[in-house]
């Protein structure tokens, strides 16, 4: 009886570790975007944690320079998310808060809006990648509308350190630029802790 005691409190404290595990822990982004109209950095980093009725964190940083027509815009996003996942699938919804600044010869403006997150992943088992799309949008928001979607494939062939590669496309409307369209292809490093 002593055994089964000492087997269940073991198995308890081994799954309780392992839960916490896989709901604690943090992954970063870092890459280049090209596209027609130029090129951008971009560069995020996500926090995830087991705390109950605390969204988990995101924050993002986008610099894209329109060489054809000197316009610079730059995004900074924090977003607070819930995720729900099954088996190698997970779904994420959330709110997102975009500052926007833009520049465009000796001119500049800024914005600030809330956007609606969405994202959706899927993981191949035994191969280390993993499908992933991903959705910001605004509609009408103080005169900007915003959709920003991108898709990707992550390849992870070690632990912690990866890559990742995709198409991201972004439609936006603003009183000061009017509206803009770029979209194009992205790859990056990924780190995942």
């Amino acid at each position: 009886m002593k055994l089964i005691k000492s087997a269940f409190a073991l198995s308890t404290v081994l799954l309780t570790s392992a839960a916490h595990a896989d709901f604690l822990g943090a992954n970063a982004e870092a890459g280049i975007f090209d596209s027609s109209d130029g090129s951008a950095t971009y560069a995020s980093l996500d926090i995830q944690h087991p705390i109950p009725l605390i969204p988990n964190l995101r924050m993002d940083v986008w610099d894209f320079e329109s060489d054809p027509s000197g316009t610079d815009i730059s995004h900074l996003d924090f977003t607070g998310y819930y995720g729900v996942g099954l088996l190698w699938a997970s779904i994420e919804g959330g709110l997102t808060f975009r500052n926007l600044d833009m520049t465009q010869g000796s001119s500049s403006d800024s914005e600030s809006v809330p956007m609606l997150f969405l994202a959706a992943s899927l993981a191949i088992p035994g191969t280390g990648i993993t499908l992933a799309a991903e959705s910001k949008s605004i509609s009408s928001f103080d005169s900007v509308t915003i959709s920003d979607q991108s898709f990707k494939i992550q390849y992870q062939p070690i632990p912690v350190l990866g890559l990742e590669a995709g198409y991201r496309s972004i439609d936006q409307e603003t009183n000061f630029l009017g509206n803009i369209d770029y979209d194009g292809y992205f790859i990056g490093v990924t780190i995942d802790i």
